[in-house]
């Protein structure tokens, strides 16, 4: 008898040094086992985020703006807003500022781009008293893409 307790005894999982996950502690699994699952989510969430959009390019599409002899420009200014793809951005307002630069009506000049990110300034108002050259700023912005005011148009007068 005393030789089958000491059997039982000798054999049981406890002592049991060849197993394999019987010896990790119950707590351990458990946090590997969620540390495991809160990565995946994570993870999934990430793969569907989106990198932000930007106002990639602002192209003056017209020519530079010569006034001979201090006369008054009337004319257009014609814009291409695009983003970081290249795809036509629709909605975006361009404003045009500096040199005293005027709409018809005696205003700030803007505009709003069309579905092919076109915009067309027209009835534009520039008087230069001095011969001299300058730049007027074509200041964009839409919104998701935040604003670009790098493109410019020279005058020359």
């Amino acid at each position: 008898m005393r030789k089958i307790k000491h059997l039982i005894t000798k054999n049981r999982l406890s002592n049991n040094r060849r197993g394999g996950i019987e010896g990790l502690p119950l707590q351990l699994i458990i946090v590997m086992l969620i540390a495991t699952m809160g990565t995946a989510i994570i993870l999934g969430w990430m793969g569907n985020i989106e990198g932000p959009k930007v106002i990639e390019d602002v192209e003056v599409t017209s020519n530079d703006i010569v006034l001979l002899n201090g006369s008054t420009f009337n004319g257009q200014v014609a814009v291409v807003v695009t983003d970081q793809d290249g795809n036509p951005i629709q909605g975006a307002t361009v404003v045009l500022t500096g040199l005293g630069v005027t709409d018809k009506n005696g205003k700030t000049p803007h505009g709003t781009t069309d579905s092919k990110g076109y915009a067309n300034l027209t009835g534009l108002n520039i008087t230069m008293k001095n011969s001299a050259v300058g730049f007027i700023t074509v200041n964009v912005s839409a919104s998701g893409y935040g604003e670009n005011n790098t493109a410019r148009v020279t005058v020359i007068g």
